[in-house]
């Protein structure tokens, strides 16, 4: 880390997007601008709605040109014969993963990218672009404890990191529950004509008491899934086979506990079970 005010106090953001897809919210701009564009890597998670819609990048970041620039396309792409495997000497690197169930291969796409521009001493900004795509793909307790896995590993790399999750498209309690994981929450909302930023402090105990009241947010990421591999087509993407943090096999390469105990997956269901209404 460096001295730098952005990313002096590294954190994840979960930022509830009301924008279309033709809008550029002001707050992903600024989360992307962690310092000096001679020093920064951006990395974009992007869901497309089509198999030949790429990231454009003379759009990120206001135009700005960071020394690094990575994107991860998520679903079903076209990609060149012989692309082979991303080289990230170059200043554009591109990577794909085919499918949004597979979230264990999703999280090391991710944290690879991190790892390797974090050791050549580059600050790193990530936009996950967005949650509402893949809650389309997966139950919300996989999502919910892939995220919880992947932003530890972001916060440990360094990086300053923000989740769009359309407000729209979700139950508050859903959106609530997710705020847990998250340092801070905030808002890009359409006012009239025009886009209108504002920022909400994270949830308050009495607002996650009330609208929660039913749910047990203990570290889900502890249990022991190694007999739930069915819940999702590429397996559990935590794929936690041990008790060890330090499992290889983790979405993410890593594995976040509490000292509170653990929830089981029955009690995991149960939270989500008010979600669905079922």
């Amino acid at each position: 880390m460096t001295d730098d005010a952005a990313t002096a106090d590294a954190r994840t953001v979960l930022l509830l997007d009301e924008t279309t897809a033709s809008e550029s919210g002001e707050h992903c701009d600024d989360l992307m601008h962690v310092c000096r564009a001679d020093r920064r890597a951006e990395l974009v998670v992007s869901f497309p709605g089509d198999v030949t819609d790429g990231v454009d990048f003379g759009s990120l970041s206001g135009g700005r040109q960071p020394a690094k620039r990575g994107s991860i396309t998520v679903g079903e792409t076209f990609r060149a014969v012989g692309a082979g495997e991303p080289d990230f000497s170059d200043p554009i690197v591109e990577d794909t993963v085919a499918d949004p169930t597979d979230l264990q291969t999703l999280g090391q796409t991710i944290s690879r990218f991190c790892e390797v521009w974090n050791d050549a001493g580059y600050e790193i900004a990530v936009c996950f672009d967005s949650l509402t795509d893949l809650l389309r793909a997966n139950d919300a307790e996989i999502v919910f404890k892939f995220c919880h896995v992947l932003a530890s590993r972001l916060t440990a790399a360094g990086a300053v990191a923000h989740f769009h999750l359309d407000p729209g498209a979700h139950s508050q309690q859903l959106e609530l529950t997710f705020e847990q994981i998250f340092d801070e929450t905030r808002m890009e909302e359409i006012d009239v004509e025009h886009l209108v930023p504002s920022r909400r402090s994270r949830a308050s105990d009495t607002d996650v008491a009330e609208e929660t009241a039913q749910l047990d947010l203990t570290d889900p990421t502890a249990d022991d899934a190694s007999t739930d591999s069915d819940r999702s087509a590429g397996g559990d993407p935590t794929d936690d086979t041990s008790a060890s943090d330090t499992s290889s096999d983790d979405a993410t390469g890593d594995r976040t506990t509490d000292g509170d105990g653990e929830a089981s997956d029955e009690e995991i269901a149960e939270r989500f079970s008010a979600i669905n209404g079922s």
